[in-house]
This record gives structure tokens, C-alpha cells and sequence, in this order.
């Protein structure tokens, strides 16, 4: 359903569920794609005792599309404070942690698989849009930056994580209760995601949130592998 509303040029989608399948089109049309992640909350470890407290986790990255190439950065600080870099050039993947030391570990991956790629994500949630039980729902238009954007919440049952392929032996309704929400904000004038969010209080196991960020698209993206002298393939651990 589209209505359009006298504005500069575009149509206003009222469906929840076109507002995410032309988001997520008009997103992977995008020739790079930059996100920031962070997240916050606890998590419990009952056999412990212990807790983990996610405050200060970020991740961020540029990811060029159309040329398989990424680079991504991650720190978690409850964990060890550890932190690290993933480059991805093509199938191959090279990944450094202050935990594993200087050296890169490269992997490649195969090529039907390949890991980083924004568009699998976006096809995961896409493909659940039609399942039995998953609700999306329009919320009113918030402001995003300097922009207008479309909100839609997307409820999932947990059922559907489980049997989608969480690790095996893992429930995922014991992490996220009986659903998972995400709060998705699509600009109103280009159609592309700006942010992805989502809360979940998973009782004794704790409580966390996850807030994804996408600006500048289309920059130039300047990926290169890591030079030779500073990789270890797979198998081959600098520990």
C-alpha cells in the first residue's frame, strides 16, 4: 500500500513489510556500506556466578559491495579487553586479536559462503518477513540524523531462530525470551537502512542491546590485504 503524499518526490509506503523489502533493496544497491556498532547490558554466567558487562563493545567497519572487500573492527573490554580486525578480500579473511598478537590469521572461505557480506545478513532478515508467526509493524516516522525515516518494528519467534540454525544444542528462546524485536529505521527519501536496533532481556541470563548504525554510503572504500610478512595461515596460530 502507497499513498502519495504531495512531497519532494516520493511516495509514502504505509505496508510494514514493502517498507522493509524495498529498504533492504535499495540498501544493497549501495556501492559501500559503513556501520557502527554498539552494544550494552549484562550478561550472567549462572555456573559462575559471574557477570559480563557489555558497556564500551563496539564494532565498526566500511564493507565495499561490490568488490567483496571489508574491513572490521571490534573491541570488547569485559572480555579479556580484547579487540581485534577482520579484513575480508574476496573469499579470503584475515583476522588479528590482541589476544592472538601482531600477525593476521588468514582463511579463506568457500566462495558460496563467504563471510562479512551485508547482503547475507540482509537476506536473513528479508527471508523471515513471510513466515508463520513474524509480525512487522509501521511505528510513527522518527527523525534519523538530518533525515526523516520510516520505523518498523519486526517480531520473530525464537522458534524460528532455533530451527533457522543457532549452534547446535543452543535454544535460542533461553536468550531471547519467546521473540526477538528489531527496531528498523529506513530513510524516508532513499529507502536505505539506517539503523538497526534491538533490546532483549533474556532473565537470568541478563539483559543486552544492540544499536547498528549505516551513514555515508557510497564513500570509496580503500580495502587492501595485510602485507605478507605480517600473516600466519590458518592452522598456524601465533600464540
Amino acid at each position: 500500500g502507497t499513498t502519495y503524499t504531495g512531497g519532494p518526490g516520493f511516495l509514502a509506503l504505509t505496508d510494514p513489510k514493502e517498507i522493509i523489502s524495498q529498504g533492504l533493496l535499495a540498501t544493497r544497491d549501495a556501492r559501500s556500506l559503513p556501520l557502527d556498532a554498539a552494544v550494552s547490558g549484562t550478561v550472567n554466567i549462572p555456573e559462575t556466578g559471574g557477570t559480563f558487562e557489555l558497556g564500551g563493545t563496539t564494532a565498526g567497519g566500511d564493507f565495499d559491495i561490490a568488490n567483496k572487500r571489508a574491513r572490521l573492527t571490534f573491541s570488547v573490554p569485559a572480555f579479556l579487553g580484547i579487540s581485534g580486525e577482520a579484513i575480508q578480500i574476496g573469499s579470503d579473511t584475515y583476522v588479528k586479536t590482541s589476544l592472538t598478537g601482531a600477525q593476521y590469521v588468514k582463511s579463506t572461505a568457500d566462495q558460496t559462503s563467504v563471510p562479512l557480506d551485508p547482503n547475507e545478513a540482509f537476506n536473513q532478515v528479508e527471508s523471515f518477513l513471510d513466515e508463520e508467526g513474524v509480525v512487522s509493524e509501521k511505528l510513527d516516522d522518527v527523525t534519523c540524523g538530518d533525515r526523516t525515516c520510516y520505523r518498523v518494528r519486526l517480531t520473530i519467534p525464537s522458534s524460528l531462530l532455533s530451527d533457522a540454525g543457532t549452534p547446535a544444542g543452543v535454544d535460542a528462546g533461553m536468550f531471547l525470551g519467546d521473540s526477538l524485536v528489531i527496531d528498523l529505521q529506513f530513510d524516508r527519501e532513499n529507502l536505505r537502512i539506517r539503523q538497526v536496533a534491538t533490546d532483549v532481556d533474556a532473565g537470568d541470563v541478563g539483559s543486552f542491546g544492540i544499536v547498528i548504525t549505516f551513514s555515508n554510503y557510497d564513500a570509496t572504500v580503500e580495502v587492501s590485504p595485510p602485507p605478507a610478512d605480517q600473516v600466519t595461515e590458518e592452522g598456524g596460530l601465533p600464540f
